[in-house]
């Protein structure tokens, strides 16, 4: 068992263990509490209830669908910007001197093997704490392409690429980081679980006159909960879970350079 399918597993027990408790809450509340009978003569505002929960709660579950979705195609422009502006810096860089080249060539694939190897793990997983895990290769890119910037002799064309290039991929590096660890835990989500419960406690009202109607109608609800909010939770981040961003084009560049030392 991969750990994907047992990650996905543990949340569909938690989330139809959670979802199930709710309904049996909303039902004993229903049928049986102290306030039971009181409840029992609001049926001629059912029908209007009924339809403002459904329409928040797809309302909500659409919203975050969306969300999800753009989140994922904006991770892979950011992906494909970032490798264009690498390849862009190795193409430069072929017209340094020697010495120079070896340099930022050599920065530029300590960079690459670190984003492939250690960080793309670490957002798939999502590993905050390893959120600045390839801060010190960048670093030393950053200053290989600044050294080289400065020396009196660069011509301003080149100097201007240079800068234009490592401008880019620093801003693509903080917006990966971004996509992959801010607001991309689906506990933060608190209208799902809100609008869930408006969602159980209409189809309870709507169904008051018939016991095994409402727990029928309680138990299709929940299911269509525990469904769409799976589908949210391994669509939640752009590079892990279901159908993730890998970094193709990130290893392309790497034996781009490859091809460029030798």
């Amino acid at each position: 068992m991969t750990s994907f399918t047992l990650d996905v597993l543990i949340f569909l027990v938690t989330a139809t263990a959670t979802t199930a408790l709710a309904a049996y809450a909303i039902y004993w509340i229903l049928n049986d509490s102290p306030i039971s009978r009181w409840l029992h003569d609001s049926d001629a505002v059912v029908p209007s209830f009924l339809s403002i929960t459904a329409f928040i709660f797809g309302l909500t579950i659409s919203t975050l669908a969306g969300y999800s979705f753009d989140r994922h195609e904006a991770a892979i422009s950011n992906l494909v910007t970032e490798s264009s502006a690498i390849d862009g810096l190795i193409n430069t860089s072929t017209a340094l001197p020697s010495q120079d080249l070896a340099q930022i060539n050599s920065a530029i694939k300590g960079y690459l093997n670190a984003v492939i190897e250690k960080e793309w793990p670490a957002m798939s997983s999502q590993d905050a704490g390893k959120r600045e895990i390839t801060s010190p290769e960048f670093m030393a890119l950053s200053r290989a392409i600044n050294k080289i910037i400065y020396e009196s002799n660069q011509r301003a064309s080149i100097e201007n690429q240079l800068i234009e290039s490592l401008t880019t991929i620093r801003h693509n590096r903080q917006v990966r980081q971004s996509l992959a660890y801010d607001n991309a835990n689906i506990k933060k989500w608190i209208s799902i679980p809100i609008s869930s419960i408006l969602l159980l406690i209409s189809v309870g009202i709507v169904h008051l006159g018939s016991l095994k109607a409402m727990k029928v109608s309680l138990s299709i609800a929940s299911l269509c909960i525990i469904t769409a909010m799976t589908f949210l939770y391994i669509s939640i981040s752009p590079y892990g879970k279901w159908n993730p961003v890998k970094p193709y084009q990130l290893q392309e560049s790497l034996k781009m350079l490859s091809i460029t030392r030798n």
